[in-house]
């Protein structure tokens, strides 16, 4: 079992190329404990693959390889950009989102203040109310008991009239 890197440096081509080529043979690719490993078969597949042939033997092909690993390279870095691109897009429409969210939730918030100061006004009113209602209670009371009071002492003074004339 090779690391990517040992694939790369058997083969004389980068790591991206390899990656790249895993994407075709993701099914044969062995991973353990987070890293893929290429087996012995696999490596014989993406050799074919690149038509990698006796390199050092060979310079024309080690030119042509440099030009599609220049080639993959550049396709790499454009899916990167892209990628990154869309990733971009996706965070600021996430922002965007939550920034109507926290606008709504402001709007929430004051109106329940709104709310609120309207209801501490009504309560207010009612309780001068209540207050006003038990004032006007009382007196009545107060005016009932001083009648009864004057009545009562207008009948003590007539029976100290009565007791003395008898």
């Amino acid at each position: 079992m090779y690391t990517v890197e040992e694939v790369a440096e058997r083969l004389k081509v980068s790591k991206v190329t390899i990656y790249a080529k895993l994407k075709k043979f993701d099914n044969m690719v062995v991973f353990k404990h987070g890293k893929k490993y290429i087996t012995e078969e696999l490596v014989n597949l993406i050799k074919n693959d690149l038509k990698v042939k006796d390199i050092e033997n060979d310079r024309l092909n080690i030119e042509v390889e440099s030009d599609r690993l220049n080639d993959e390279i550049a396709m790499d870095r454009v899916e990167l950009i892209n990628l990154n691109k869309d990733l971009i897009n996706t965070l600021i429409d996430q922002l965007k989102e939550k920034d109507r969210q926290i606008a709504a939730l402001h709007k929430l918030i004051e109106n329940n203040q709104v709310l609120l100061k309207q209801e501490k006004e009504v309560n207010q009113l009612q309780l001068e109310d209540h207050i006003k209602d038990l004032d006007v209670k009382l007196n009545d009371v107060r005016e009932k008991m001083e009648k009864r009071k004057e009545e009562q002492h207008k009948e003590e003074k007539k029976g100290l009239f009565r007791k003395l004339f008898k």
